[in-house]
């Protein structure tokens, strides 16, 4: 793990010309495969410089966090972090996401196989458990989960619980503390539950991801079974978070799942039915510069407005938005847009799809570089990239 220090991500792997769909496009392919002598691979975020980071099988069969950087001499070599003392082999046990400092979060089993804790990683530290809400007292919430971070890497979100499928988790953050510690200055994490005033009866609380200026994303479930979307607003004077909810686009799709905020306060996600038979991509703009009052637009999909279904799983700075959506076959394939274009039209990102085929993109970052996934009957899932700017 120590290798990875110092690595300069500067090159390419593969180039496809240009991208089919609704706007053609230069766009760069890259196939990333899977962990050496693994199956799959998932990816969750990508960084500024072209790390990519996320979860698959390694050899033994155990489910491990992974990465590989797109460029540079280390490019195309995968990593494994690690565990915190345990193993498992349950499926999307261990979510991750990248700051642009190198930092890296997710969760991993502790020593016993049975519990999972969130970390935070970086070359310095290796791997570090970052606590769960029984620290703070509250008896029985001893899982944890970090599900995202901000580019700055000061700022962890997540959850808490009395289990890792358990309903009854609460929304987390993390924040570093600087401490001197046997002759040196080491970051430790504290870990905050936020705010839940004026929703009682939700459950299945998570804190998804924060952007530089400290607002957070998340959702939660309703006592009718709604998921809500939320954001938290930084108060003044680093006094804590203030809870609101993300309007909703209509009674006919009255659940909510922000997955993504760049730096504008701009949030991508997905809108849906009660019981997401349907949903749609959706972004989430602020209608004044505090971030306190949202509209909501919803994208089309590469089938049409409210057609097929998609999913809004990314968005940075520049105002890409990256995610998946069906086309007028029923093809589930990545998608693009852009807040800059006042129609929203959808753009695909090619792979190399075949007829039984399908792809999709999960983050972006600010130099427009895209990661996500690719399979078919005969590829379970590969990570694969793309770089449109």
């Amino acid at each position: 793990m120590r290798r990875l220090l110092g690595i300069v991500f500067s090159a390419a792997l593969l180039l496809i010309g240009s991208a089919r769909g609704i706007r053609a496009q230069e766009v760069r392919f890259y196939n990333l495969g899977h962990y050496p002598h693994g199956t799959w691979a998932e990816p969750r975020d990508i960084n500024v410089s072209g790390v990519v980071v996320g979860f698959g099988d390694i050899r033994s069969g155990y489910i491990r966090p992974i990465g590989v950087p797109i460029f540079g001499p280390h490019a195309g070599q995968w990593f494994d972090l690690g565990t915190l003392g345990g193993d498992m082999t349950v499926n999307e046990v261990m979510c991750m996401a990248i700051a642009d400092t190198g930092m890296i979060v997710g969760h991993a089993a502790i020593h016993g196989n049975e519990i999972v804790h969130a970390f935070a990683w970086t070359p310095q530290s290796g791997m570090v458990d970052i606590g769960t809400l029984a620290d703070l007292g509250h008896s029985g919430y001893n899982f944890s989960l970090a599900y995202g971070t901000n580019k700055s890497g000061t700022l962890i979100a997540g959850w808490s619980g009395t289990g890792f499928e358990s309903a009854d988790t609460l929304p987390v953050v993390w924040t570093p503390k600087v401490v001197w510690n046997w002759g040196q200055w080491k970051t430790t994490w504290q870990i905050h539950k936020l705010d839940t005033n004026g929703f009682k009866g939700a459950s299945a609380w998570t804190a998804m991801f924060a952007n530089d200026s400290g607002q957070i994303i998340g959702t939660a479930t309703t006592a009718d079974g709604v998921q809500i979307g939320v954001v938290w607003n930084p108060l003044p004077n680093g006094e804590g978070w203030k809870i609101m909810k993300l309007p909703v686009f209509s009674n006919d799709y009255p659940s909510a799942e922000p997955t993504d905020i760049n730096n504008n306060g701009e949030i991508v996600g997905d809108i849906a039915t009660q019981d997401w038979s349907s949903y749609f991509p959706a972004l989430w703009k602020p209608v004044e510069p505090s971030g306190k009052a949202y509209s909501v637009t919803v994208l089309p999909t590469l089938a049409g407005y409210l057609q097929g279904v998609g999913d809004g799983e990314g968005i940075n700075d520049l105002g890409d938005i990256v995610g998946g959506s069906t086309d007028a076959n029923g093809n589930y394939l990545a998608t693009r847009w852009s807040t800059k274009d006042p129609h929203f039209v959808p753009m695909l990102l090619p792979a190399p799809t075949s007829p039984d085929g399908w792809s999709w993109a999960t983050k972006v970052n600010n130099k427009g570089v895209a990661a996500g996934s690719y399979g078919n009957d005969y590829v379970a899932e590969d990570t694969v990239a793309w770089k449109f700017r």
